[in-house]
């Protein structure tokens, strides 16, 4: 077991680590999670852009800088945001498609017509289910990510709660 004064200089120590200082440091930091590059090989699809998928989760890890925990918080809600905006991309063109083969005088009554025609096919449904639950799944990770910071800071705090310096060196004389 730490004796008291061990616990005092650890927790002074560790008050000087804060990470990276200067921009180039905090940057060559939040890449080294893309370097790899296996998050955008497991969620992107051949034909999309890995780079726009690598932009993406370098934009959140400059945002919410995390910790290794927090950072499966991150491929979460990106991954759910990347099959999202799929799920978008594949709605459009659906209506797209279906507004192509209808006709009307307008492209609003066009587009009513697809919509109506696509609400008797399964398709449009699923792609609305999915989209719920990608939706759900980001909003839990972020839940969770803000969670564990909070949980984070509270710790941080009540250990930043330390004796004044005179204190501490009174401590460290009444242990040695």
């Amino acid at each position: 077991m730490s004796t008291l004064r061990r616990q005092l200089a650890n927790r002074r120590n560790s008050a000087l680590s804060t990470g990276p200082v200067t921009p180039e440091g905090k940057r060559r930091s939040s890449l080294n999670a893309i370097r790899h590059g296996l998050l955008a090989a497991c969620v992107t699809l051949p034909d999309e852009s890995r780079e726009a998928f690598d932009t993406f989760l370098a934009e959140f890890l400059e945002e919410f800088q995390p910790t290794p925990t927090e950072f499966l918080m991150i491929e979460e809600m990106l991954a759910a945001m990347w099959r999202q905006r799929r799920a978008w991309a594949i709605e459009n063109r659906l209506l797209a498609s279906a507004m192509a083969e209808t006709s009307g005088p307008d492209p609003l009554a066009r587009l009513t017509s697809a919509f109506s025609t696509l609400s008797f096919q399964p398709q449009l449904n699923l792609i609305y289910r999915y989209e719920s639950r990608f939706h759900r799944i980001f909003e839990r990770a972020l839940n969770n990510l803000l969670r564990i910071r909070k949980q984070r800071d509270r710790r941080e705090k009540k250990s930043s709660i330390l004796p004044n310096e005179a204190n501490a060196s009174i401590v460290e004389n009444l242990n040695d």
